[in-house]
């Protein structure tokens, strides 16, 4: 069986997205054989995904990519994103899997509950992956490999498009995360989209100061590293930040918090409260840095007496792609 896969966006996720799928063995892989459709309202980016062997068809419209797609991929900037289904809604094949890559998930999520159809399933999806460069140039066929993917099922959504979802991340090399939308915008505004406003602000302090002409003489691989970040897409940082405000804001708010805490032991000469600071901060750091990378509450770690015999753990945090696979061998 073939499974028509939809990908609305052909930018950097959207067309590594139609690169793992592509190559993904279809013997192997939980999801089988696909073909992929491909539309950007970007026609240049549309022929640069094909071009890179992402794509199987360009399609001219969102309405004609999806018309007979099992899964549509929304891929495109998160404040499109009701367009978007509007556009698609009277054109989605009956009990087709919806899903969509945005880093904020509780505003899609409610989006897909006003504006898609019933006859559909929604399942958010958000790989925490990616590259401060953006478009389909950069796109990369392992992006995914090994990352953790993040999908937020509403309660109405068919257990068999659940399957199916977890077995699209699968099949691209990612680990699927279940977590709740609320839960995973204020812990990505966090750990995601904190490190971006850090970045642009260091960013702009700097270039707007009058001597920026002579420090950037003296701008190394600490300044470099540290600004990474403020080279992403303006645009999409720019609708995360309008749809994941609260979040983001708290965050905002605890950095402030930090900076001033710091302003003021240096203000004091504090020699003891400094070291203890840094020292904190390396500390956590490098214990993060200790532990396996991308691993899931409970991946890795025994299975409890009472656990045995019974899925219930792994289903809550894995999936249970268990009944497409078997629909697959059958």
């Amino acid at each position: 069986m073939t499974r028509t896969i939809a990908i609305l966006g052909t930018g950097l996720i959207g067309a590594s997205l139609g690169l793992a799928l592509g190559t993904a063995d279809p013997e192997t892989t939980p999801l089988g054989k696909s073909r992929i459709i491909g539309y950007d309202a970007d026609r240049h980016q549309l022929r640069v995904a094909r071009g890179r062997l992402a794509l199987d068809v360009e399609a001219r419209s969102a309405a004609e990519a999806v018309k007979e797609a099992d899964i549509v991929i929304i891929a495109t900037p998160v404040q499109t994103v009701p367009d978007m289904m509007r556009e698609i809604a009277p054109h989605l094949r009956y009990r087709a899997l919806v899903t969509d890559v945005c880093s904020t998930k509780s505003a899609v999520l409610r989006w897909a509950r006003e504006l898609l159809p019933t006859s559909v399933s929604f399942v958010g999806g958000h790989p925490m992956a990616g590259r401060e460069s953006a478009g389909a140039d950069h796109a990369e066929l392992d992006l995914f490999r090994g990352s953790i993917y993040c999908l937020c099922p509403p309660i109405s959504a068919q257990p068999e498009a659940v399957d199916l979802a977890t077995a699209l991340v699968e099949t691209i090399g990612a680990k699927p995360y279940f977590i709740d939308p609320d839960e995973h915008d204020a812990y990505v505004a966090g750990v995601s989209h904190l490190p971006f406003l850090l970045s642009t602000a260091l960013t702009e302090a700097a270039v707007r100061s009058p001597a920026w002409r002579e420090m950037q003489l003296l701008a190394a691989s600490g300044f470099r590293d540290i600004s990474r970040l403020a080279g992403g897409d303006p645009t999409m940082h720019r609708d995360i930040c309008l749809t994941n405000t609260a979040s983001i804001t708290h965050w905002i708010n605890e950095s402030i918090r930090v900076l001033v805490e710091i302003r003021s032991l240096i203000d004091t000469n504090d020699h003891d409260g400094l070291t203890e600071i840094f020292t904190h901060a390396k500390a956590a750091r490098d214990t993060w840095l200790a532990q396996p990378g991308n691993q899931r509450p409970g991946e890795g770690e025994p299975l409890k007496r009472e656990d045995l015999g019974s899925n219930t753990m792994s289903q809550l945090f894995f999936g249970n792609p268990g009944n497409l696979r078997k629909k697959k061998k059958e």
